[in-house]
């Protein structure tokens, strides 16, 4: 009877936790989706205290803090900052600390709490030592500036800047403090070399108007323009050769249109960075030229062509890429085209909400329906529509290759901008099946300690030279830098599935299979690889087999919850086996202990600084969220490849699941 009565007090308690679970979720999810400012206020304040040791606590109060400054409340904006920062460990409050006092120093408000955090910051990424410090004296520096303290700004942007030379936020920076200290010939030219390198149209702006300060009479005002933009860019095209000289020029070619100056010479420089396009270019390259050639063709007032080219690439141009959506916005207007506008101007605002682009947007958007009612329920729906998307199935064409593509994602569960990545490659597998494209998920402790990290997968990331996460390694060939929030998931897959398809023609370079079987906890994997006649190259070829999960359960700061195809072991370590340049065909067998795998998970999990995985060892370590410390065996593909070593181009791969009743030898 006691028995009974425990087991439905037990199954009662069961019941009340997983309701207050259910219910915890719900109230986040629901308070987050409240639509106006102060009414989600509101929201998320009722969810603390109804739910004050929630998991969610901590999204809650960043999103405080996000809303008060916006709206311009100091002290909400403040005590927000101070209560998530009791959520965080301290070891992991670098970024907050930098965050808060940008976004503070932004809004010109708590400027003594953004200093202190800013100092705070800079602090910790000088102990840490993890190449984390030129970012946050940029932020120390802008506090600086707007307390009044312009010399130091200055003089400390000088240090940040270190290593952020190609940085137009960084050079901006630079110049508006040079102008504020009255060096303003100085910081034209300083600005001038930021709008080159991309910077934003408030650039611009501020730009003509130090112009017409510093030179009132128009001719001479117009020469002085046309002599800044053409030594900026001299400064960089001729001292460029080959490749980089041509992607320079293009550059180039789009800040000359964008500042009205020399036009004819702008054009010969966006038409040769687009011939040089070919099947091996990389994707950005391709994007990038065509967008430059497009602006260029738009200064010139040629519309309806530059709408074409602007259109042949928009499924792949970056959500970040403001001007890009501006432009393509801006010629819809000029050809009588306002709902094409709208579209346009919606698009640019599924990751990120430039005042620029809003405020454009939504003139047009009243022009069009009478007022600006549903204009946010429509981003809404957009932004939900990139997130959750069908990719639909590959279609293979008449003439099929036999090449299997390797596809690689390096992730982290607490990196944010990963998550569009992330569900992109969800999106790739279910596109592709296996017989065309292989994949490959390696995670990193980038920004924070990750419990899926090996020390394989840092090596693996270190062998492309790493470059931060997301990066897509596509066929060891073409590298995919950035991500963003799920609404951007639609627009990577888009720029992946057409970074596979440029090599999906292509002839394997090697001959590769594979027989997988089990030895009692072991996995034995022997792959027969063969030279073909007049394909395979003579360099140094590595065979390389990952032993990969197909799906873990794990909840980072980031919020994905599984993660698929994550590699838990290379078998023979990073380096892989060489092959022989003279044999033409050979088996080798490779095996890895899963046993051996656990402990190596386990030691990872207990001791993680001591690793080689760990990225700097002055980073200091409290805890993870959730030790997922043993791998499912029911549950395990092998992906094999080989690569070239120098060139890092892969000849072949293939995959293969392990079945989980397979017979032991």
């Amino acid at each position: 009877m006691k028995r009974s009565i425990c087991l439905i007090a037990l199954l009662s308690l069961l019941s009340f936790t997983l309701g207050r679970a259910q219910s915890d979720t719900a109230a986040f999810r629901a308070a987050v989706a409240v639509p106006t400012p102060s009414g989600k206020i509101s929201a998320l304040v009722q969810f603390l205290g109804q739910f004050p040791r929630s998991p969610f606590r901590s999204g809650a109060y960043n999103a405080l803090f996000g809303l008060y400054v916006d709206q311009g409340s100091e002290a909400g904006a403040l005590d927000a900052a101070s209560q998530y920062l009791q959520t965080v460990a301290p070891e992991a409050r670098l970024g907050p600390y930098n965050q808060f006092a940008y976004s503070l120093a932004v809004k010109n408000m708590g400027l003594d709490s953004a200093l202190a955090y800013a100092t705070l910051a800079e602090g910790m990424a000088k102990g840490e030592g993890v190449g984390t410090l030129g970012p946050i004296q940029d932020t120390r520096a802008f506090v600086l500036y707007r307390k009044g303290d312009i010399a130091a700004a200055e003089k400390l942007q000088k240090e940040a800047i270190r290593g952020h030379e190609d940085d137009p936020e960084y050079v901006g920076h630079l110049a508006l403090y040079q102008e504020q200290n009255g060096k303003r010939r100085i910081a034209l030219s300083t600005i001038s070399r930021a709008m080159y390198m991309g910077g934003d149209r408030e650039m611009q702006a501020r730009f003509f108007d130090w112009l017409n300060r510093e030179e009132k009479d128009g001719k001479r005002r117009e020469a002085l323009k046309e002599s800044i933009v053409m030594k900026t860019v001299h400064s960089y095209v001729d001292t460029l050769h080959g490749a980089k000289a041509v992607a320079a020029k293009s550059n180039a070619s789009a800040f000359m249109a964008r500042m009205a100056v020399n036009l004819p010479e702008a054009r010969k420089f966006a038409e040769a960075a687009v011939r040089s396009l070919g099947k091996n270019s990389p994707v950005e390259d391709a994007v990038a030229f065509k967008q430059n050639l497009a602006m260029v063709t738009a200064a010139r007032g040629e519309f309806r062509d530059a709408l074409g080219m602007l259109r042949s690439i928009e499924d792949l141009v970056s959500p970040w890429s403001t001007d890009f959506w501006l432009a393509l916005g801006g010629i819809y207007q000029k050809l009588g085209q306002p709902e094409d506008a709208v579209s346009a101007y919606m698009n640019g605002l599924t990751a990120i909400s430039p005042r620029e682009l809003r405020d454009t947007l939504e003139a047009v958007y009243g022009k069009v329906h009478g007022s600006i009612d549903g204009l946010d329920a429509g981003l809404d729906r957009l932004k939900l529509s990139g997130a959750s998307f069908d990719p639909g199935r590959f279609a293979p064409g008449e003439r099929a290759t036999g090449k299997v593509i390797l596809a690689e994602l390096f992730t982290g569960a607490e990196c944010p901008p990963c998550v569009a990545s992330d569900i992109a490659f969800d999106a790739l597998a279910e596109y592709y099946p296996r017989t065309d494209v292989a994949i490959l998920e390696y995670h990193v402790h980038i920004p924070g300690p990750d419990p899926l990290t090996t020390n394989d997968s840092w090596n693996r990331y270190q062998f492309y030279g790493g470059g931060g996460t997301p990066t897509v390694v596509i066929d060891g060939r073409e590298s995919i830098v950035g991500g963003g929030p799920k609404s951007i998931a639609r627009n990577r897959f888009n720029l992946y599935r057409y970074a596979v398809q440029k090599y999906k023609g292509d002839e394997p370079g090697m001959s590769l299979k594979i027989d997988v079987a089990r030895s009692h906890d072991s996995i034995v994997v022997a792959a027969h690889v063969g030279r073909i006649m007049g394909r395979s190259k003579a360099g140094h070829c590595v065979l390389h087999i990952a032993l990969v999960q197909r799906s873990v359960d794990y909840t980072g700061g980031n919020g994905i919850t599984r993660h698929a195809m994550v590699v838990r072991r290379l078998f023979g370590g990073p380096a892989g086996a060489v092959l022989s340049s003279t044999v033409p065909e050979e088996t080798i067998q490779l095996s890895v202990d899963m046993a051996d795998v656990d402990a190596g998970i386990r030691d990872l999990l207990h001791d993680p600084k001591s690793q080689p995985s760990w990225p700097g060892r002055k980073r200091n370590f409290s805890g993870w969220r959730a030790v997922p410390e043993k791998i499912d065996r029911s549950n395990l593909t092998v992906v094999a490849w080989v690569q070239d070593a120098g060139a890092h181009e892969v000849l072949q791969s293939v995959s293969q699941d392990i079945p989980s009743g397979m017979r032991a030898n």
